[in-house]
């Protein structure tokens, strides 16, 4: 249960935000512990379910737009949501709506591409399995998977497309930005919580989030072809990616 909130606030002083990221980047773990704050109405992926619903750009527009206006009084000091670039049907009029709220906007990304696609191939399989795309249970967890080569090649160019992609637009935006990486959010937890509560400007809280990490940080033991895997980006930018293991710190 949230503890109760402190007070009313008005409209002028509540922080709207938008999470952006491309996937597997830890946005719904941030997501939840975001929801968590007493503080902070976070929603999950309206845009991508909008989109599955063939809902017209104009609609997607106006419901970000109606989220995001908060009432005149009322108790919530921040309010926002994530989605995918992938997901905006148009993108130039998010931009225009975003940039009318003033509103702050977090960028998530993760520097080891290499991990990125495995999780993204490993959460294909846990959503044809259970239905769902993120860890929730322990009992769900799969075992090692084979990843096919090919495939991994395409996701990794897609992935470095991708990140381009999403950085332009923030740049474009020319908005407050915090950039936030995945393995900060993995090495120190608490630490990359109070960068993100103060830039949304709410009070520091320990927050609990839902997800279970689904892929292991040791590929070896998420991959049962790691070695062979590995072996084709020997002396490529992408060799280091294969053994980096991060300690977490809080």
């Amino acid at each position: 249960m949230r503890p109760r909130l402190s007070g009313y606030v008005l409209r002028a002083r509540v922080t709207p935000f938008v999470i952006l990221f491309l996937e597997r980047d830890g946005s719904t773990y941030l997501t939840s512990l975001l929801d968590a704050h007493p503080e902070i109405v976070a929603a999950y992926e309206r845009f991508a379910v909008l989109r599955a619903e063939g809902a017209t750009p104009a609609a997607q527009l106006d419901w970000a737009r109606a989220y995001l206006t908060p009432p005149l009084i009322g108790r919530a000091r921040a309010i926002g949501f994530k989605t995918k670039l992938v997901d905006v049907l148009d993108p130039d009029g998010f931009a225009r709506l975003l940039q009318d709220r003033d509103c702050r906007i977090l960028q998530m990304s993760r520097r080891n591409h290499v991990k990125a696609v495995v999780s993204r191939i490993n959460a294909l399989r846990l959503h044809e399995a259970t239905g769902n795309w993120n860890l929730y249970r322990e009992a769900d967890r799969l075992p090692p998977l084979e990843v096919d080569p090919t495939q991994f090649a395409e996701y990794l160019c897609e992935r470095r497309r991708a990140d381009a992609e999403l950085q332009g637009y923030v740049d474009a935006l020319g908005l407050p930005t915090l950039r936030l990486e995945y393995e900060d959010l993995l090495r120190d937890r608490s630490g990359l919580l109070r960068a993100v509560l103060e830039f949304l400007r709410v009070r520091p809280l320990e927050l609990d989030g839902r997800p279970l990490k689904n892929t292991s940080d040791d590929l070896r033991q998420a991959v049962a072809n790691f070695d062979a895997l590995r072996a084709a980006y020997v002396g490529t930018g992408y060799e280091a990616m294969f053994d980096e293991r991060i300690d977490p710190t809080g």
